[in-house]
């Protein structure tokens, strides 16, 4: 009996580690190492900085969430090229007496991936984030982009999934 519930068990982690399951976000065939340039800053008015700080974020998203090397680009089955589109602060409530209770930050950002060896696009597509913060409750400016920031960052990374199906 012993032996029997022993064959069981092998018999069903065979059964999971064969099934294929890889943790986070899979990538198309043939494509094991992504290269990601600095990102593009065409914000008007010009933010600066928030080039270097998304790419940051979007390298340690691949980073946790795939299986992807990161590479410099000579070396790299696709390239992920971003672009900051927009990033724009606003009022979004206000008290009766014109005192700001909360702000918010909007960040759009076009992304392109590219598979090296041929040139073809494998992605395009747009992605926004908008995050809110309230200075009277104490949050900052700084604090709500970086939540913007890793938020489009990992929206970012989640575009890979439907990817897959699409180019197998």
């Amino acid at each position: 009996m012993r032996f029997t519930g022993w064959i069981l068990i092998l018999l069903g982690l065979s059964q999971l580690l064969g099934c294929g399951y890889t943790p986070g976000y899979r990538l198309p065939r043939g494509v094991q190492r992504i290269s990601v340039p600095i990102f593009r800053n065409e914000t008007i008015p010009f933010r600066r900085d928030i080039e270097f700080s998304l790419t940051r974020a979007v390298k340690r998203e691949f980073q946790l969430r795939t299986s992807a090397d990161l590479v410099v680009q000579e070396e790299a089955d696709a390239v992920l090229h971003g672009t900051i589109l927009q990033f724009r602060e606003g009022v979004l409530v206000e008290s009766a007496d014109g005192i700001i209770q909360e702000q918010g930050i909007g960040v759009r950002v076009g992304l392109r991936l590219e598979r090296v060896r041929d040139q073809r696009v494998l992605i395009e597509r747009v992605v926004e984030d908008l995050v809110s913060y309230s200075v009277p409750a104490g949050e900052s400016i700084e604090s709500a982009m970086e939540e913007a920031v890793q938020e489009i960052a990992r929206r970012i990374i989640a575009e890979l999934e439907p990817w897959y199906e699409q180019s197998r």
